[in-house]
Formats: structure tokens, sequence, C-alpha cells
């Protein structure tokens, strides 16, 4: 058996055209609207930057039609980032909603954390999500990639990763990506 996402060699990226890559669609971006995007795979969400949009809950539509588009092989990117966007509790309202679009379509969930690991850890605990969770561009220290993996959440290193953490991530839980 195959784990989600395994076709791919890139779970994220911003560049379009990209072979065996995951697109992630920016505000008002759909997959048609996407140069180059034939063949090409999408993920849709609400980055926590974008939490100030007052377009926000239109936008959750959005982002809930996508995910019926067979194209859309992933949620997200979405999450929590203590250093931009709205206030953490807004942020987090809309995450778990896109936790639970996720869910309902069975899509995994890429997720855009900063300085906020010990409330997805409760958020992961509270939803216990049937669908994968993948931190994308992990850039931590070996012990919380270590408490993140041992909670089901899978990582996914770019370029810019701790290079004390590969190693320290079970193959099964490491995903990779150029953003």
């Amino acid at each position: 058996m195959t784990r989600p996402l395994d076709t791919f060699t890139d779970i994220h990226t911003h560049t379009p055209g990209k072979a065996r890559s995951i697109y992630s669609l920016s505000p008002g971006e759909t997959p048609d609207s996407v140069p180059d995007a034939e063949g090409m795979a999408f993920s849709a969400g609400i980055h926590p930057w974008d939490t100030e949009d007052p377009d926000l809950y239109r936008r959750l539509d959005t982002v809930r039609a996508m995910a019926a588009d067979p194209r859309v092989v992933a949620i997200g990117e979405c999450g929590l980032d203590a250093l931009r966007g709205a206030p953490l509790d807004l942020q987090e309202e809309i995450f778990i909603k896109q936790a639970l679009i996720a869910e309902e379509c069975g899509k995994p969930l890429i997720i855009h954390c900063v300085r906020a690991t010990e409330r997805l850890l409760r958020l992961h605990s509270t939803l216990r999500p049937r669908s994968l969770w993948i931190i994308h561009g992990f850039r931590g220290k070996p012990q919380t990639a270590a408490q993140l993996t041992r909670k089901g959440i899978a990582l996914s290193l770019g370029p810019l990763h701790n290079h004390d953490v590969p190693h320290t991530i079970p193959t099964h839980m490491l995903y990779h990506e150029t953003d």
C-alpha cells in the first residue's frame, strides 16, 4: 500500500508546471486559472497569513468547492502562525474548518505552522483526524520533529531544513518539497 501523496516528489510548490509536484493555489487561483496546469495536482486552502481577508468565509466556501475537484489532492496550505496573520483564535477557527473539509473529502492537510506547535498538537488531539496532517517546510529541531511524528503528524522538508532532522523522522512520515 502506498502512502497518500507518494506519487509526488514535491508536495508543496508555488511554481506551476513542475512534473510530479503539488501546486499550492494562491488566493483567487483555481486549477483552471493556473498556466501550464495540464496534468498538475493542486492543494487548496487559506494560508494563515490570509486570515485577515474580509472575504474569509466566502473563500472558505471556495476551498470546500475546490476540495471536490479530483485535481485537488490536498487541503492547504492552512495553519497557524503566531507571527503573522489574524489573531491566533481566528486562525485556529479557520484551520479547524479546513481540517474538517480534509476529513470530509479524505484528503491530506498541508499545514503551515510557525511558533504554534503546542496549539497544533492540542488541535490534533482534540480533532483526532483520520486524514494525514503534514507540516510543510519544517525547520524545527529534532526533538520537535520526534514529538510531532509520535503524534502522527508527518513532516515535509524543503531546502532550508535543519540537517539534524531527517534521520529522526520515520520514513513513512517524511515528505519533500521545494518551497
